[in-house]
């Protein structure tokens, strides 16, 4: 008895939504479809300069059943052959959209964004251009990068038309989020897509790794501090003579590193500069390397005539 009375509910459920819909289906609606774009037929050994869509955006008008009818089908795509255009001033309209998208009768194409494409021409080149790493890296509580990013290859070949690639200098990847390392990462990453004038890239991705490693701190000291630009009738004398850092990194990084593979200098300008009668010397790391600590953190020094 409990089994029937649901199935009763159940159909009148659905005879239901079938009567709410068969009415609301016959009013008529408006719908905005983003179709892939794209224009072909270039004629060999020239290439697009100006910008083309990847996308057009279509506006339908028509009742419910049909819109539906026309989400549910093939995807929409639009595709201009170059040769369907007059020759000279070349431009897509709207005309030239419509008469290349099949729609079922009681569907209308009211409107197309962007209204016009202009396709104007130039001679096809290439050119070699450096990939830059567009990524946000985090990594677990202990653990961080070592060294720097590698990218394999580090460079591709962009082709296009020639006044493009006079502006272009480097490549970015595909903007990419690595959360929570704690191993070395190595994967495939596309690269970013043209906004604008059709260009290609080869390859369309590269090989990135990070190398991760187990963060620990070492001590390193007895370093002593260089003065650049010194001028050979002087001489500086620090005091301390030497410092001591505290360097933060990759485990194994660290257990190979010596004092000589840090870099302390101040240049001769900054004393001659400073009224305070002490410093602070740069210090440049290693690659992957951080300077958490130094003691002291300046150095007093005298500057004296060279006998």
């Amino acid at each position: 008895m409990k089994n029937r009375r649901l199935l009763i509910i159940f159909t009148t459920a659905l005879i239901g939504i079938f009567l709410w819909l068969s009415v609301n289906l016959r009013e008529q609606y408006q719908l905005v479809i983003a179709a892939p774009f794209s224009v072909d037929e270039v004629p060999e050994g020239m290439a697009i300069r100006t910008p083309v869509p990847r996308s057009i955006q279509l506006r339908f008008r028509g009742d419910g059943w049909r819109l539906a009818g026309l989400l549910l089908g093939p995807d929409l795509r639009v595709t201009i052959p170059l040769s369907s255009l007059p020759q000279g001033s070349r431009t897509i309209t709207v005309n030239e959209i419509i008469e290349r998208i099949s729609i079922s009768p009681g569907v209308q194409l009211v409107d197309v964004k962007p209204d016009t494409v202009a396709v104007w021409l130039d001679h096809l080149g290439e050119k070699r251009v450096p990939v830059v790493p567009e990524f946000t890296v985090s990594f677990k509580e202990g653990y961080g990068q070592v060294g720097t990013v590698l990218l394999s290859p580090d460079s591709i070949t962009v082709s296009g038309a020639e006044t493009v690639l006079e502006r272009i200098a480097s490549w970015k990847t595909a903007a990419t989020s690595f959360e929570e390392l704690k191993a070395p990462l190595e994967t495939m990453v596309p690269l970013a897509l043209s906004d604008g004038p059709m260009l290609r890239c080869s390859p369309s991705s590269v090989r990135v790794r990070i190398n991760v490693e187990p963060f620990a701190e070492k001590v390193f000291s007895g370093l002593p501090v260089e003065i650049r630009r010194l001028p050979p009738n002087r001489d500086v004398i620090f005091i301390p003579p030497k410092i001591e850092i505290v360097a933060r990194g990759g485990i194994r990084q660290l257990a190979s590193l010596l004092p000589v593979d840090f870099e302390l200098s101040v240049p001769y300008e900054r004393i001659l500069a400073d009224t305070t009668g002490s410093i602070e010397p740069e210090i440049v790391p290693p690659s992957g390397i951080q300077v958490v600590t130094r003691r002291p953190e300046k150095l007093q020094y005298i500057v004296r005539k060279r006998l």
